[in-house]
Formats: C-alpha cells, sequence, structure tokens
C-alpha cells in the first residue's frame, strides 16, 4: 500500500474524481430531470449483470491495492450490495455489505437540504446576510461578515478560509478520549480569511458549512441534529445513519486506517465532532442510495429548491473538453457529452475513508461506492467508480 501524507483530499482536489472545479467562469451545466421509478425493494439483477459488477470491482481491489471497498446500486429494475477486498487493512476482516462508514463530505448535502427546507419553511432566506443569524461577536471577527450571505456559503463563495485539519487530526489521535470543538475550526477558517471578497471566487471550505449548522440552530429553534433528524432521516426511512458524536463506530463496520510514515494509523476512533454539519455523519451504502432517491423524488425537499441546488454558481463552473461541471448549493453536477453520462451528487474524504455518491438521471440509477482509504484515488476513480457508472449509465 502507497504511503500518505496525513492531508485531507476534498471532492475537488482529486483531479480523476471528477467534479473538478477551479473557480472558471463557464456556464454550468443545466438542471437535470428523470421520471422517478423507485427501486425500494426491488429484486437483484440478473446473474450475468450481478457477475460483472462483481468482477470489475473484485479486478480493481486487485489492481488497485485498496484494502476494500462497498458498493450499493439501485436502478429502477433492481437493486445490488456488494463489497470486495477487507474492511480492516488493520485485521484482515472481510469487507461486506453493510457496513457503516465515515460518509465524509456527504454530510455536506444534508446540511444544505436542511438549509433549503427552512427557506421553504419562511423561516429564513437563502440570500439573508449572516450577520442577521450568526452571534456579532463572531461575524465581527469575519473578514466582510456583513455582506456574505447564505447562499455564499453554500456554494463555498464566501471567501472563508478552511481549516487546518491536519493538525485537527493529530490532536485527535494523540488524544482520542476528548473531541475537538467545531469552534476550534471555525476559528482557524476566520484567521486565515480571507481568500477573496465575497461572491467574487470559490474556493471549497468546510467552515462555510461548520457556520451554517449555527444558522440552522437559530432559526430551525432546535440543534442542527435534532432538525436534521426529523425533516431527512427520519422521512427519507434512514435506519442506520447517525451523527458520529463518539470515539467509536458501532457495529460492523469499515476500518478507517492509512501507513504513514511506515506506520498504521488508525483514525476510525476519531470524534468528528469537529466537522460539524461537513462532514460528521456515519451511514451505509443502502440508506445513501435511499436518502439520494427521497432527494431526487422530492420528498425532502420541493422540485425548485432541487433545481438550486444542481445550478452552480459562476465561480465553480467548468468546462474541460466535452465535460462541464460545477457546484451548486452543497451538490455538484458533472456531465460528460462523450458518453452522455450525468454525475449528480457529492464525494467525501477522510484518511482512510473516500466516498462516491452520485445519481445518474439517464438510466435513473444510483450509486454509492465506499473505499477505506484515500491512497490512489485517480486508480480507483478509473479502475472501479468509472467502470461501474459507465455499466449502469447506458
Amino acid at each position: 500500500m502507497q504511503e500518505t501524507p496525513l492531508r485531507f483530499i476534498p471532492l475537488l482536489v482529486l483531479i480523476a474524481a471528477f467534479l473538478v472545479i477551479a473557480g472558471c467562469t463557464q456556464p454550468a451545466p443545466a438542471a437535470i430531470h428523470a421520471t422517478p421509478h423507485p427501486s425500494e425493494g426491488a429484486g437483484a439483477p440478473p446473474a450475468q449483470v450481478s457477475a460483472d459488477l462483481q468482477h470489475i470491482i473484485d479486478t480493481g481491489v486487485r489492481n488497485t491495492g485498496i484494502p476494500g471497498l462497498q458498493v450499493g446500486i439501485a436502478t429502477p429494475s433492481w437493486t445490488w450490495e456488494s463489497a470486495a477486498g477487507n474492511a480492516s487493512m488493520i485485521t484482515g476482516e472481510p469487507a461486506r455489505p453493510g457496513m457503516k462508514f465515515f460518509i465524509a463530505s456527504v454530510s455536506k448535502t444534508f446540511t444544505s437540504i436542511a438549509v433549503q427546507k427552512l427557506a421553504e419553511e419562511g423561516k429564513l432566506s437563502l440570500d439573508d446576510p449572516i450577520n442577521r443569524w450568526l452571534d456579532p461577536a463572531l461575524v465581527q471577527k469575519i473578514p466582510q461578515g456583513s455582506t456574505i450571505t447564505i447562499r455564499q456559503l453554500l456554494r463555498h463563495t464566501s471567501g472563508i478560509a478552511d481549516y487546518d485539519e491536519e493538525t485537527i487530526l493529530w490532536q485527535e489521535l494523540a488524544d482520542p478520549a476528548t473531541a475537538v470543538p467545531y469552534e476550534t475550526g471555525i476559528g482557524q477558517g476566520i484567521n486565515a480569511s480571507p481568500l477573496f471578497a465575497p461572491g467574487t471566487g470559490y474556493e471549497y471550505s468546510n467552515v462555510n458549512y461548520l457556520l451554517l449548522t449555527k444558522i440552522v440552530d437559530k432559526a430551525a429553534g432546535m440543534p442542527y441534529e435534532e432538525y436534521v433528524n426529523h425533516t431527512i432521516f427520519l422521512p427519507a426511512g434512514l435506519h442506520n445513519t447517525t451523527f458520529h458524536r463518539t470515539n467509536a463506530i458501532e457495529g460492523p463496520h469499515m476500518t478507517a486506517a492509512e501507513q504513514i510514515n511506515g506506520t498504521t494509523e488508525d483514525f476510525t476512533g476519531i470524534y468528528v465532532v469537529f466537522d460539524r454539519g461537513a462532514g460528521d455523519i456515519v451511514s451505509t451504502t443502502s440508506d445513501l442510495n435511499r436518502f439520494h432517491r427521497a432527494l431526487r423524488e422530492g420528498k425532502l425537499i420541493s422540485t425548485a429548491s432541487l433545481a438550486d441546488m444542481e445550478r452552480s454558481s459562476p465561480q465553480a463552473a467548468q468546462t474541460e473538453g466535452n465535460i462541464t461541471s460545477g457546484y451548486g448549493l452543497g451538490y455538484g453536477v458533472r456531465h460528460d457529452a462523450d458518453t452522455n453520462i450525468t454525475l449528480a451528487g457529492h464525494s467525501g474524504s477522510y484518511p482512510g475513508a473516500f466516498t462516491y455518491w452520485y445519481y445518474i438521471p439517464e438510466t435513473d440509477a444510483f450509486i454509492t461506492v465506499h473505499v477505506n482509504t484515500q491512497v490512489n484515488g485517480s486508480a480507483v476513480a478509473s479502475e472501479i467508480f468509472y467502470p461501474l457508472v459507465q455499466y449502469i449509465g447506458q
């Protein structure tokens, strides 16, 4: 296994992991639509399809050298859950379908939906300045804080810098019994700001979403976690999805470990309270596909709000050859004109964990892939994720 420095590799940095957005000003992909065909309860795929999919992931694990992975796919005709390799690079335990894992930045879509739900309820507006909702003493510390809007936080166009994740993670590893509070990351981001004037650039920053949870707390009149549970977890039927508020994942799970400087470091036991609203959820492939289906079918927010989610900011939209991509409100869209395949969703990463969570409107298919390493991201995309997408997207 290739070693890696302890460094966060976000969605938009992995060149081969798509949705590569660099602040260009090309037009964003248009909103996508597909007639919903619920596949909840659909049976297994034909034997040859199942064999083909299993061959892709078995071969992919072998060629990339990753410890293991889980895959969940839901189409209008069938659902398929499988795994390959090991759930733990430490114990060698086999990976099995249904195991829990850190979803990391896929959590941002939950936060975005919560904010939009509050907007639909008339409790806030996405164009409200953040000083309407955040403590005045906090806003005063944010450069140009009085001009930043909720929409700019959602789009990562606020100019607020990210936190120092490497420092936080080392602190968590050194003292696994003590959670680093999310206010620590907020302070780090503010101290490194501004990156640009609000609304003039794009820079992916977890701190934007940490601040959004504070806004949800106040606008909802209850903690962010409680509001998301009532408006997303329960309506979508997410029975194996939780906010991670301990330093252990209960039940069968994928181990998040990496080889760093010759030593195997286990990140499974870290608290992720520091990433509140930006990467603090544990889930399964089936729950994530169920969540995505509920979103696409209008069970969580309106179709108008979903279209707003899909609409990239001009600062984040990009065109490279025949591929257009963009980042909207905690949600990204990428379209490849050569294959006529669109991917809508998000991905997330921690050391020892990388999750792909996407919808393919052309075939009304949902796919979640979780690999228990950050290493070899380009190879994982080209050897595993894209072959699966091409197989179910045609």
